[in-house]
């Protein structure tokens, strides 16, 4: 497509050096804009096409030691074994072979647990890459939908104001808004739960909006007020400022309510 793009190109040229030559400069002009668009679009089309993802190396020095370990810890398991195995209890020799059994099946679930951890995968993800496979524009989002649930039982032991800053700080996550849904399960069924969530989810009509203009983080409005920074060090704009004294408003009226 680009050799077919380059030919048509120099074929407008010749054509315009024959008709008018002051004008070619600005067609030119034109040509190289239209060119430049064109390769833009396709170096997007290209980045969204690559992997979302890359496993990335772990060091042997980190994975080594944890290996030795494992290895150290079979000897021994089949050391016990073989003892275990070659000195059973003849007055008891029904529970010393019930006794075998179970230990030879956590002594699997043990072996089978440590394949992940012996070759460990860490991977390295691409989120604008993400976000150029399946959102276009002039077009609805591709993004899979994304439920989040939240447990809760006693709000005494776990007070709502943690229950309602993890709510926020899902809510506003960089996702499209439609795509994320957050379900609280409150097994208490306490009143004082169900009154704080009410309370957070008229707060999050304006925090949400908030954190998605100026790419707050971390986003769980607690956190982020006690964060020590200083926020007018670059210069905000004024904007910001005010709307984020009238976030802090907002929150010291919604600690207040389930305070209160």
């Amino acid at each position: 497509m680009m050799e077919i793009l380059v030919l048509e190109t120099e074929m407008m040229l010749i054509f315009l050096c024959k008709t008018d030559p002051n004008t070619v400069f600005c067609h030119v002009s034109l040509l190289c804009f239209d060119i430049y668009e064109f390769c833009c679009s396709c170096f997007r089309m290209d980045e969204g096409r690559q992997p979302l993802s890359r496993k990335v190396p772990i060091k042997s020095s980190k994975i080594n030691p944890y290996r030795m370990l494992i290895v150290l810890r079979l000897v021994i398991l089949g050391l016990f074994f073989h003892y275990r195995i070659l000195h059973p209890v003849n007055d008891a020799y029904a529970l010393w072979l019930i006794s075998v059994i179970c230990e030879i099946w956590f002594a699997v679930s043990w072996v089978l647990d440590q394949f992940p951890k012996w070759y460990p995968i860490e991977r390295e993800t691409y989120l604008d890459r993400l976000s150029l496979r399946y959102e276009k524009e002039g077009k609805p989002s591709e993004l899979a939908g994304v439920d989040v649930f939240v447990s809760t039982v006693d709000p005494m032991k776990e007070p709502p104001l943690i229950t309602a800053n993890t709510v926020l700080s899902i809510l506003a996550v960089d996702y499209p808004v439609d795509r994320v849904a957050c379900y609280v399960s409150d097994d208490g069924a306490a009143m004082l739960t169900f009154e704080a969530l009410s309370e957070t989810a008229e707060f999050a009509r304006k925090w949400v909006p908030f954190c998605k203009k100026y790419t707050i983080e971390p986003r769980a409005p607690e956190w982020y007020f006690c964060h020590k920074m200083d926020y007018l060090k670059n210069k905000v704009h004024p904007a910001f400022v005010r709307e984020r004294r009238a976030m802090k408003v907002c929150l010291f009226l919604l600690l207040y309510t389930i305070i209160c």
